[in-house]
């Protein structure tokens, strides 16, 4: 079923009246209204933060700046997400302003929507939108008629706030620098942690590229085995991550390098002589090794515990977990919703090897190696297979009376 925004919006303005802030609405083209369902953007005059309804990403954004209480904003970022996120299936953003404080003008000129079309002279090219601009320069002419064009040859990136100061992105990587723009014109800066952040994934692509020439010119494809692969895997997380534009989704990317141990994936990447410009990349190498064989691992005892589940007619359990009760209850995210349900189901459940499957299956939960959501659905599955323990012992104790008194009769006295 379709989403009704308009009464989302409604329902939204609601919510931030009964949290008592003073709002002002700006509707989808960034004008003042009085109508609360026309709104796709909130501002709180009082707490200097904003509520933006984007139709086109399925999204509530929230942004806080430097003086916005956070405890009271936690509570209602909650609120949000229990009510009217989880009824409209909306998905919920939070994230900082900046360090600064969000004033009515940044209110009125903030970004929802990504960059407008590429245009330009046949040596430069722009990308536009309200708060800052994206300028392309190229080392070759632009040839308009084809296609994407504006995309390739690329010799520098600019970036210009609406001041007009301008910063030259460190990486000639296009979609990087789309994501800078759209992170200034939400009124953050290259320098701040965000901004640092989307410069660390652009490093980081261009060394895994780095690594994946290397082993392609050197043969090394069969002598480096799974580490081409998971070398592509980060990539393509690294390309989705910068797709768009989510200060939340950057932060929360996170790989550990370890240099331990790193002489065996050093000598699966040597031919004749280890070639020492890629030597800095195997610490987060051995780290996105590492994680990989977790994942795996995580991903088997998923596979096991569902495959259980599956050919279970009954799953034995002392009570009735009361799981309807779960859902009444919302968490700070679904890591601990589904961390809470496992907590109803783990005390009341009978079966041992069920058991034991799901409890390491809700630890790679808890180290966000799992999808929460799957294993929720899992979870749920086994209480829907749940029989009580004592009303199992009830038909064998049936069984074996009708066995004794039939026993005490013999087979032409039972068939008369």
């Amino acid at each position: 079923m379709a989403v009704d925004f308009s009464t989302v919006a409604d329902r939204i303005f609601d919510q931030l009246k009964g949290f008592g802030y003073q709002i002002a609405i700006f509707d989808a083209g960034g004008k003042q209204t009085q109508n609360a369902k026309e709104g796709r953007r909130f501002y709180s005059m009082d707490q200097k933060f904003t509520v933006e309804l984007s139709e086109k990403e399925n999204v509530i954004k929230i942004k806080f700046g430097e003086s916005t209480d956070k405890n009271k904003l936690k509570e209602l970022q909650r609120t949000i997400k229990g009510g009217i996120a989880k009824k409209y299936l909306i998905g919920v953003d939070v994230m900082p302003y900046s360090g600064t404080d969000i004033e009515l003008k940044h209110a009125e000129s903030m970004v929802s929507e990504s960059l407008g079309p590429s245009m330009g002279s046949v040596k430069t090219s722009y990308q536009q939108t309200e708060g800052a601009k994206l300028i392309i320069r190229h080392n070759k002419p632009v040839n308009e008629e084809v296609r994407g064009s504006r995309s390739r040859n690329i010799s520098a990136l600019f970036i210009e706030n609406a001041q007009g100061e301008r910063f030259k992105y460190p990486h000639t990587h296009l979609a990087g620098a789309r994501i800078m723009t759209q992170h200034v014109a939400e009124g953050g800066t290259p320098y701040d942690e965000v901004g640092q952040k989307i410069i660390g994934l652009s490093e980081e692509r261009t060394q895994l590229m780095r690594v994946t020439q290397y082993i392609r010119s050197n043969g090394l494809q069969e002598q480096a085995g799974d580490i081409g692969s998971v070398v592509q895997m980060r990539l393509s997380e690294i390309k989705q991550i910068l797709g768009r534009y989510n200060a939340e989704s950057l932060m929360n990317d996170v790989h550990e390098s370890d240099d331990t141990d790193v002489a065996s994936l050093k000598e699966r990447l040597t031919k004749n002589v280890f070639d020492e410009s890629i030597g800095e990349m195997l610490p987060k190498l051995n780290g996105y090794m590492k994680s990989y064989q977790s994942k795996l691992q995580a991903e088997s005892a998923m596979a096991e515990l569902k495959q259980e589940v599956e050919e279970s007619a009954h799953i034995y359990f002392s009570e009735m977990p009361d799981v309807d009760m779960s859902e009444m209850i919302v968490y700070e995210s679904p890591t601990i919703n589904t961390t809470e349900l496992i907590n109803m189901v783990l005390p009341v459940l009978e079966d041992e090897s069920v058991k034991q499957k799901l409890t390491a299956v809700a630890t790679h939960v808890q180290e966000g190696l799992l999808d929460p959501a799957l294993v929720d659905n899992i979870t749920r599955s086994i209480v829907g297979k749940a029989a009580l323990v004592e009303k199992v012992s009830d038909i064998l104790d049936t069984n074996k009376f009708f066995e004794s008194a039939i026993s005490k009769f013999s087979i032409r006295e039972i068939l008369k």
